[in-house]
Parts: C-alpha cells; structure tokens; sequence
C-alpha cells in the first residue's frame, strides 16, 4: 500500500515576547498534526543586532524566542524573505544552526549562494520531499553571491505602459507589468530539476507579492508559480502577503498563493507624527491607499494592521510518490494577545475567513473552490478542501 504523508503549511512567523510559547497554546495539537511542518521565519533571532547598512526599522526577536518552532512541531522553515538580513547574516547564519541542531531544516538562505539553493530534504513513510526557498521581495544586498551569505532571489523587473493603446495621455494611471530575471529562472528550473533527482516530490516556496492590496496577485506570482509546475514542481506555496490570498489547480498541481501571517508580533513604535510622515513618503500624491499598511489600531497592540490581516490558516496537503492529491485549510484567526485560535466550521469567524477567500480566487480568476467536505481533520478540528 503506497504510503499518504499529511503536510502542514502556514506562512510568516515573528514571536518575540517574554513568553513565546503562549501564541501557541491554543495551536499545539492541531500543529503536531501533520508529517511534515513548514512555516517561513520572518527574521533572525539575537540579543546582538547588527542592523543593515541604511535600515531605520528591524524585524527581529529575541534570541530565545527561535527555540519555540522546534518545540512546536516545526520540521522545516524558509529563511527567505524580506527580514532574514535586518539583524545581519552572521545572525541569520546563527539561526540557521540553531535550528538544523534542533531537528528543523531550512532552505532559501547559507553561506554563499550555492548553499542557500540547496533543498531541504524530509522523508517520513518511506517518502521524500524536497523544500526550496526563494524570495522575490527583499532589500537590495540580501541576496546570496558566490562568497556572500544571504538569500536567494528569483527577481523580476516593472515596466509600465499606457492604459489605452494608441493615446498620449501624460499622466494616466499606468498598467503596470514584470519581466523575469532570465539568470534566476534558469536557476529556478535547475534547482527543481536536481532536488527532482534526490526526492519523489518537490516543493518550492515564495516570498512574494504585493502587500497593500487585498486579493491582488501580481503577474510575477501567477508566471513564476506555473513556471515551477511546467519545471517538474508537485506543489508551489507562497506567503508574505499578511493576509490570505488564492489557491489554485494548475495541470492538476497545487499553488497555494499566499497563507498570510501565522503569528506576528510587531509592536509599532510609532508616534502619531512619525505615522503620518511615513505614510506621506509612502504615497505622497495619494497614488495609491494606505490602509493595508502598517497603522494604530484600537484594541490590537500586537498586531497593528488591517482587520482583513487577522483572518490565518493552516493549510495541508495529502501527498504519496504520485504526487499531491488534495489539499485544504483550517481557518484560524489572530487575537488581540497576539496568540492564534483555530476556528470550527460554521462558527460566524470561519464563514467571514471562507467569504474572503472565495474572494481571493474569484477577482484574481483561479479556479479553487473550499468544500466544507474533508477527509482531514486536524487535532479534531474538521477542515475544508480545496478543489478545482
């Protein structure tokens, strides 16, 4: 009988508070749950920051905050996105140690560039999954080169263009679209290809998208994810967007675009005036809205965002030597204490969380459906599943 492997996906994760274990408390069970666990660790963890050159605000813990993820249930993490290099590479290295030492994997970020495309590789029952971190947004410097740690990139260029064909009309919203890194999605396709060689599945995973808008999927993340699916990928799953974004069923491959925050405690420090300059240096002419950045909000200290940022998931898939053949979520919404709460179906909060994301998939045009139907339940909690 062919082995199933449950795995267990959520998307960004910054604790950092006196007692780290306590966003957890009510997510242990339903955690342990699956094989396999991956989350994205959205910075490095130190008492001893060495801040980038250039950078005014850092996303950081404590260093005592990392050991949670193992203590949790965590089996694998991405070390590539936006935050990894605030506190410095020889704290991202650091982490990284920490982690493999304690059992947890990583992928997306090493030493030089060719250790940080190197996949994470977990079996359990006999079946080999290969992970692979990218990140598409991130500061200039981050990246890995062929002797400098950091992440590794799969970038690609804005181009901008009349909104009306055969019109001059200076000034006009213009349509906005991206041109791949060549280099880096060679890359890409090379990377699955040889993690295709060393296990039965292979996943890759992004940082990527744009934060300030609900729903939206940039054209970046639709081309890049089917890219990896046409290059031999079983499954594409991304995360930074804060909140949740859609799933789809591409050749009958799974793209999971965005599972948001799983747990994110930022605490602003800012006044009132500094606000207001940030958000006018943001968007001095108003060119775009603001209320999906970062802002005050009464009753949330720990998460000063847009309501839609409190709304999480974790996300599963079902998978065996053929590949994946099911995937769903469990809805899971963010408390003013920071700490996460898994959702009953049907409950007024899990059909709020279903609503948005059926919003997710019909405005950006992808064919995933959640069916209160699943063969899934984690830690007695039932799930949905997501179909085509």
């Amino acid at each position: 009988m062919m082995a199933v492997v449950l795995m267990g996906f959520v998307g960004d994760l910054l604790i950092n508070r006196d007692k780290p274990g306590e966003v957890f408390r009510k997510m242990r069970d339903v955690l342990a749950a699956p094989d396999i666990l991956f989350g994205n660790l959205e910075g490095a963890y130190t008492d001893h920051p060495h801040p980038a050159p250039g950078m005014s605000a850092m996303i950081s813990g404590r260093a005592r905050n990392l050991d949670v993820f193992s203590e949790v249930g965590f089996s694998v993490m991405s070390l590539a996105n936006n935050h990894i290099l605030d506190v410095g590479s020889e704290a991202m290295l650091e982490n990284r140690a920490r982690l493999r030492a304690q059992g947890v994997q990583t992928c997306g970020a090493g030493d030089c560039i060719a250790d940080a495309r190197k996949p994470a590789i977990l079996e359990k029952h006999g079946l080999r999954v290969a992970l692979l971190g990218y990140a598409s947004i991130f500061p200039w410097g981050y990246e890995a080169y062929q002797n400098i740690p950091g992440l590794v990139p799969v970038r690609a260029y804005d181009t901008w263009r009349s909104p009306l064909p055969r019109i001059h009309m200076p000034g006009a919203l213009p349509i906005s679209s991206t041109v791949p890194d060549p280099g880096d999605m060679a890359r890409l396709k090379e990377d699955i290809q040889r993690a295709k060689a060393q296990a039965d599945l292979v996943i890759p995973t992004f940082h990527w998208g744009d934060q300030t808008r609900p729903f939206h999927l940039t054209d970046h993340e639709i081309r890049t994810a089917r890219f990896c699916i046409d290059s031999g990928a079983d499954m594409v799953v991304g995360h930074h967007h804060h909140a949740i974004r859609g799933m789809e069923w591409y050749k009958g491959k799974p793209i999971l675009y965005g599972l948001g925050h799983f747990v994110f405690d930022f605490v602003l420090g800012m006044t009132q005036e500094e606000l207001k300059k940030f958000l006018l240096e943001l968007s001095p002419d108003g060119f775009w809205d603001t209320s999906h950045v970062v802002a005050p909000r009464e009753g949330w200290p720990w998460l000063p965002m847009h309501e839609d940022m409190r709304m999480t998931m974790v996300a599963w898939a079902k998978a065996s030597e053929n590949g994946v053949s099911e995937i769903g979520f469990l809805p899971c919404r963010l408390c003013p204490d920071g700490s996460v709460n898994p959702l009953q179906l049907g409950s007024d909060e899990s059909n709020e969380l279903l609503s948005y994301f059926a919003k997710c998939n019909t405005t950006q045009r992808l064919n995933g459906r959640a069916v209160p139907v699943s063969s899934v339940s984690l830690a007695g909690f039932p799930t949905v599943r997501v179909v085509s």
